[in-house]
């Protein structure tokens, strides 16, 4: 699934797009744009790593009578890294961070509707393979709403927008996405990040269900509500209209060889988010068991 961080060039700027949400003519890509989202997906999975190695005290029975490097980084991340104040921050940020140049690329993407199919189909079969997995190994990986979940929520909001409002859309996307924004502070939503526990899969419900979509309960391994992080991405939208204008990159540095890498993981994030912690897991359990940690 190939994500679009595009603006259109000078060279093709009366050409028609249709399904664009606010921009009209044929895009170039914006290398900056990839490599600050590819930078933002590269953290998150290191963050997913330390969680798989953290977990390894749970999923293995012989765990604490094992003292080897895997072990000690585990209880390492589980008293000095996951609930410290630096990697509640630094997630939040790189978090925010996301949510807001994911907005700013679909202010050029071709065809937005496709798009929240698209991640739709991803977020259902995400939600399904970890509901599955978590009922037959309880991994505590469940993801009910999760990034793919609120995305694909964020687009569908931009794209009735732009059908309703047309060129005013990039308007109400600002002054929605500041009331999300404002809503999400205060439902008091940093409280509840990482709660993991605020709701147990016993009394999933319904109105359960809406209260995780909106923001006011937390629940899973991967749990993001539209307030605030829709208008989060709802801003980005905006931004991302306002912002390239000019209809130039800011950071041309990044177009570099270097930097490709990088941009790449950027251009297909919804990939690399939806394949990278089994593959994490299966890396963690094969260290575990070479390293003598046994998980059955």
């Amino acid at each position: 699934m190939k994500t679009d961080c595009n603006i259109y060039s000078a060279a093709a700027e009366n050409i028609p797009r249709n399904g664009a949400l606010f921009a009209n003519a044929k895009p170039a890509r914006i290398h900056g744009l990839d490599f600050l989202r590819g930078f933002c997906v590269l953290l998150m999975i290191l963050d997913h790593a330390s969680f798989d190695i953290m977990m390894l005290r749970v999923w293995s029975p012989n765990f604490y009578f094992e003292d080897n490097f895997l072990t000690d980084l585990s209880d390492w991340v589980f008293y000095n890294w996951w609930d410290g104040s630096v990697r509640l921050v630094l997630r939040l940020t790189v978090i925010c961070i996301f949510f807001c140049i994911s907005g700013i690329c679909s202010s050029f993407s071709h065809n937005n509707a496709l798009r929240s199919v698209k991640l739709a189909v991803a977020s259902v079969t995400l939600s399904l393979f970890t509901v599955v997995a978590d009922r037959l190994f309880d991994l505590g990986i469940s993801i009910l709403f999760g990034v793919l979940h609120c995305l694909t929520v964020s687009i569908v909001i931009c794209t009735v927008l732009q059908k309703l409002l047309k060129d005013k859309a990039k308007y109400a996307c600002l002054g929605l996405g500041i009331l999300f924004f404002i809503w999400g502070l205060l439902l008091d939503f940093y409280r509840l990040q990482g709660s993991q526990f605020d709701i147990s899969q016993q009394e999933i419900s319904a109105l359960d269900y809406l209260r995780i979509a909106v923001g006011t309960r937390y629940y899973g391994a991967d749990c993001f509500g539209l307030m605030p992080f829709a208008g989060i991405f709802l801003i980005g939208a905006y931004g991302g209209s306002a912002l390239y204008k000019n209809k130039k990159p800011y950071l041309p540095l990044f177009e570099k060889t270097p930097f490709r890498p990088v941009c790449f993981v950027g251009r297909k994030a919804v990939w690399f988010y939806l394949l990278h912690q089994p593959i994490i897991f299966v890396l963690t359990v094969i260290a575990g068991t070479v390293l003598g940690l046994k998980f059955v």
